[in-house]
């Protein structure tokens, strides 16, 4: 990787394959619209994603290949009995990568790519203050916070101090050598968020994000009131700056299955609106580019778009637009 020196340069980083270039872009188009200070590290996770991102020459963004990066930390792929497990490590060396390879960065936001910034990216860079490690409260419904865990690890945030860089080394420790067959791992699918529980106890200077509009998610969005205001949306009256639209899937052309079914969601009204403005972009590259002659799916006329909520077998909410 070529490292560059970067001045006044919020860094933030993540990575995708092929199957969510059109999020990743949308991700991006976000920041670029909320921040002119930004550097975003992507890890493309395949030849098809690294020749695309190539290509569109975004002044604030910074690659990194496979190659690389399993070559700096001697990976063994192998090991790993799917890609999703492989997936899972990533976030912890990728971060770690980044600080060793950049001195500069003071402070690292790590980003799932399917998360979008409506505010301000200084907004959340108030929540985290000067704090060595920020993560977010999921907000969840007490009948799935045993299963998912108290904290989402969409988002994590680390300074380059001795406190976040510990934190980093074990967290990349324990994502390395877990394995979905020991025992006394609750979360067996989300096998990096597993840990983040013990942070506050084994580490100095951890702030837990409890703003509303950090991490606004499917899973936490039944609980607040949206609102809009001179083109902003608001969560329960406090800005709302980063959604977390995980799990979302076209079921077929112009259909969305929006991954409420265990929350009882209905996207609806100002909801419908944060809803429109994401899909709206990632349908933007969906429908239009061409991967090394890999067309993506098409997704037909972004303007009749259909959100679908799925919550049951008794409720199926539609809602178009």
């Amino acid at each position: 990787m070529c490292v560059r020196i970067w001045t006044n340069m919020r860094h933030l980083c993540t990575y995708f394959d092929i199957n969510f270039v059109p999020r990743g872009r949308a991700l991006l188009d976000s920041l670029t619209k909320q921040s002119e200070s930004f550097i975003l590290y992507i890890l493309a996770l395949d030849e098809q994603t690294l020749v695309y991102l190539k290509s569109i020459k975004h002044p604030n963004v910074q690659l990194i290949t496979l190659e690389e990066y399993i070559k700096y930390f001697n990976i063994d792929r192998s090991k790993y009995k799917t890609e999703k497990e492989f997936y899972f490590s990533i976030k912890p060396s990728l971060c770690l990568y980044l600080m060793e390879l950049n001195k500069e960065i003071d402070l690292l936001l790590y980003v799932d790519s399917d998360m979008y910034f409506y505010n301000d990216l200084e907004l959340l860079y108030n929540e985290i203050g000067n704090a060595s490690i920020a993560m977010c409260h999921q907000h969840l419904p007490w009948y799935l916070s045993k299963k998912y865990g108290i904290y989402n690890a969409g988002f994590v945030a680390f300074k380059n101090d001795d406190e976040g860089v510990k934190c980093l080394h074990e967290w990349y420790k324990n994502c390395s050598v877990w394995d979905v067959n020991q025992k006394g791992y609750e979360l067996s699918f989300f096998s990096d968020q597993v840990w983040l529980t013990a942070w506050p106890l084994e580490y100095k200077n951890v702030k837990i994000i409890m703003h509303k509009g950090v991490n606004t998610a499917p899973w936490n969005a039944n609980q607040y009131n949206f609102t809009q205001n001179d083109g902003k949306f608001y969560v329960d009256g406090v800005p709302l700056i980063l959604y977390h639209f995980s799990s979302i899937r076209q079921l077929k052309q112009a259909k969305w299955h929006v991954n409420t079914a265990f929350t009882i969601l209905n996207v609806k009204d100002v909801l419908k609106r944060v809803y429109v403005e994401y899909l709206l972009n990632v349908e933007k590259y969906i429908s239009t580019e061409k991967i090394e002659n890999k067309e993506l799916k098409v997704s037909g006329n972004r303007l009749k778009t259909i959100i679908s909520y799925i919550s049951s077998n008794i409720h199926n909410h539609i809602v178009e637009f």
